[in-house]
């Protein structure tokens, strides 16, 4: 059995979650433009790393705080190199709620060989025999030198380093493992902790007018971010080809409440604002309102994520796992056939949902070429990779094309669409893929989300058009469900309503 003492196993720990944190050392030389501040930062990291494990590495606990900061260190940098995903609270939410389809999509060669080589690491580990003599002093003396080596390169440089941290508070995000560990305890005090009792937010609502025919189709999408619709003006390819055709208006400024499923689809339902909503909310949403009011309330999804508990109350739900959002259509028909007077269907997409972007359209769809037909995708070229995201847009076209074309069918309905992503998507600018990011800064294109409406009352189309440039967000939708069916209520805002003269620009 190979011998080593507590001393060097703790050495070897904290040289090993130094090397690792490489992304951290990237940030900090490209803030500070110097090589010997940021070696010595390095130094002063390590030193930090070594105090830290030589207090925490005590006899019964060493293998297993070793194994427990690795694994963390290690999945944590795969993620942040591959993707460019920061790993805090929204993102474990995100992730905890990931079910096996997406997981599936997820793996890789390299995410196999990360597998297989932390177990032989962790094998490794269990096996190592660890020679405790004379521990006491030797911890003692190694947090000493360590601390005291630290001061003297600190000290001297507080006023460099000082207001460095001040200015870059984002510098915490890239300490692997420990900003992940804080996280993860952030998300056990967000969402794990019990509930609250359900709040029932309106009780006086009314419908002004409950005899008139009204029938709205709620699109959301998945992953569709604006900078990537030629109806706001991308050129590279014909993202729009369908609806263009259909004189559908296109709200060009509109931001999401999250740069992840899991906060931006119950927070677009939601009463709270932005910058107000937890995911800890446990009260009426806008549909919930709508289906007490005797509204017809239908939620069709084929997002594998689920409705993130926006549906839990709707008593006329539907959940597929289709490979293509397409299917969908039929059940939509079939509902079609059995309206009230007054009727809201949601249709969840799965929409454009990577990173295995090219299996979301059938291959007649595979217009734009060539293509990134992989997860891997820092290994296809940008040109791949945007094609095969704009083919996943140019499918959700066809699929709103083909809904407009059975809302014309009811033409004895005032009859409508709303199409709203959920959030937008990295395609490798600036080395970031996917989304997920803190929203604080997160690129505009994770932000930055389409919101296309259609109806068969110009009325309401000249009110989207005098509207389409607004300042505009997520924080609208609540608001706009209740005006488009005329509901009066103390938590409507017409100031948020799209279908209202009195809407203004978001703050």
């Amino acid at each position: 059995m190979l011998k080593i003492s507590w001393f060097k196993f703790v050495l070897l720990n904290s040289l090993l979650i130094t090397c690792l944190n490489f992304n951290l050392f990237i940030f900090v030389y490209e803030k500070i433009q110097n090589t010997w501040l940021t070696l010595a930062f390095i130094v002063m990291y390590f030193l930090l790393i070594h105090t830290i494990f030589s207090l925490l590495f005590i006899k019964f606990l060493t293998k297993f705080f070793s194994i427990f900061f690795i694994l963390s260190s290690l999945i944590s940098i795969y993620f942040i190199y591959y993707y460019g995903v920061l790993i805090d609270s929204d993102m474990i939410l995100n992730a905890m709620q990931t079910d096996i389809k997406e997981v599936k999509e997820l793996l890789n060669w390299r995410l196999i060989l990360l597998t297989l080589g932390s177990l032989i690491l962790i094998i490794f580990i269990i096996k190592l025999k660890i020679v405790n003599s004379k521990i006491l002093p030797t911890k003692i003396m190694s947090i000493f030198l360590a601390l005291i080596l630290f001061l003297c390169i600190f000290l001297p440089l507080t006023k460099t380093y000082i207001p460095f941290f001040r200015n870059y508070n984002e510098i915490r995000m890239y300490n692997t493992p420990f900003y992940q560990i804080y996280s993860l305890w952030r998300y056990y005090s967000k969402n794990i902790k019990a509930k609250e009792k359900f709040k029932i937010i309106e009780n006086d609502a009314y419908i002004e007018d409950n005899t008139s025919k009204k029938l709205l189709i709620l699109v959301v999408g998945e992953t569709a971010r604006a900078a990537n619709y030629s109806l706001g003006g991308y050129t590279i390819n014909d993202t729009n080809a369908y609806t263009k055709k259909e004189k559908v208006i296109f709200f060009n400024n509109v931001s999401s409440c999250g740069t992840a499923t899991a906060i931006s689809l119950p927070c677009m339902f939601s009463i709270s604002k932005r910058e107000d909503f937890s995911i800890n909310e446990f009260q009426e949403n806008a549909l919930d309102i709508l289906q007490k009011l005797g509204i017809n309330t239908i939620w069709i999804d084929n997002n594998s994520g689920g409705c993130k508990g926006v549906c839990d109350r709707i008593k006329q739900t539907e959940l597929y796992s289709y490979q293509y959002d397409g299917n969908l259509l039929d059940s939509l028909k079939e509902k079609l056939e059995n309206l009230k007077n007054q009727n809201i269907i949601v249709l969840h997409l799965q929409g454009s949902h990577g990173p295995t972007y090219y299996k979301r359209y059938p291959k007649e769809f595979k217009k734009f070429l060539p293509t990134c037909d992989t997860n891997t995708l820092d290994k296809c070229s940008q040109e791949a990779l945007i094609n095969t995201y704009d083919n996943t847009l140019l499918y959700t076209d066809f699929i709103l094309s083909e809904i407009i074309t059975l809302l014309k069918e009811k033409n004895d309905f005032q009859s409508s669409l709303i199409y709203i992503s959920d959030h937008g998507e990295s395609l490798g600018e600036n080395g970031l893929y996917l989304h997920g990011m803190p929203y604080a800064f997160a690129p505009k294109y994770q932000t930055h989300i389409p919101l296309i409406f259609w109806s068969n009352d110009s009325n309401l189309i000249k009110l989207a058009e005098k509207y389409k440039n607004l300042k505009l967000s997520q924080d609208n939708l609540f608001s706009s469900l209740l005006g488009y069916f005329n509901v009066k209520s103390n938590v409507y805002q017409s100031n948020y309503d799209l279908f209202n003269n009195s809407l203004k620009a978001n703050p």
